[in-house]
């Protein structure tokens, strides 16, 4: 009779150590080389963030020195007698001008509100006999040149100024008066203080 053992059975396998002497070796030598790759990659990397570092260092330095030179230097500049005299005297003369912009502006603000017054107050003490073909302004005094075909209504046109705001203060005189058969009466009247500026301008001698 036959009997069959079964030599599978895991009590019956042979025992195999799994750690042995020569394995742990080779582990131990393969760890040993990959830390010390990680120890020069590491120290490769602190080097060069190090040299980074350090020229970092230097270029901040120089900026430095750079800007305490260029700060010496203004120092030693505003310090100049010869220099600050000058900026004086610019500021002087900005100053000026600013004023005497200021000044023409205002003036010529007047000037144009005035002037479109004193359009505004002629146009307003037009007459049909009279036409208007000359009208000057210097230094607030004014003149007025025309033509009319009925001289004795003047007086009664310079008297209407008196209405007006911008009229009603200039005592006019006649300065000149010239017969034309063909255009009637030319006419020059104005401020009685520019009288004399008129009669030596060339109408006032023909």
């Amino acid at each position: 009779m036959k009997r069959i053992a079964n030599l599978y059975l895991d009590e019956l396998q042979p025992s195999r150590e799994w750690l042995t002497l020569t394995r742990f070796l080779k582990t131990s030598a393969v760890l040993l080389v990959v830390f010390l790759l990680m120890w020069v990659v590491i120290n490769y990397i602190n080097a060069q963030q190090q040299r980074e570092s350090e020229q970092v260092r230097a270029q901040l330095a120089a900026a430095q020195a750079q800007l305490q030179q260029r700060q010496a230097q203004l120092d030693n500049a505003l310090n100049d007698p010869e220099l600050n005299d000058a900026l004086r005297e610019v500021e002087q003369t900005l100053a000026l001008r600013n004023k005497l912009l200021e000044q023409m502006y205002s003036h010529t603000q007047r000037n144009q509100q005035s002037y479109s017054q004193l359009l505004t107050d002629l146009a307003a003490a037009d007459q049909n006999s009279v036409w208007l073909q000359r009208i000057l302004v210097v230094d607030n005094a004014l003149s007025i040149e025309g033509r009319t075909l009925k001289p004795q209504g003047l007086p009664d046109w310079l008297a209407s100024f008196s209405r007006y705001p911008s009229l009603q203060d200039r005592p006019f005189g006649v300065f000149e008066l010239v017969e034309d058969e063909q255009q009637g009466l030319r006419f020059v009247v104005g401020h009685l203080n520019n009288a004399g500026s008129n009669q030596n301008t060339p109408e006032a001698r023909r």
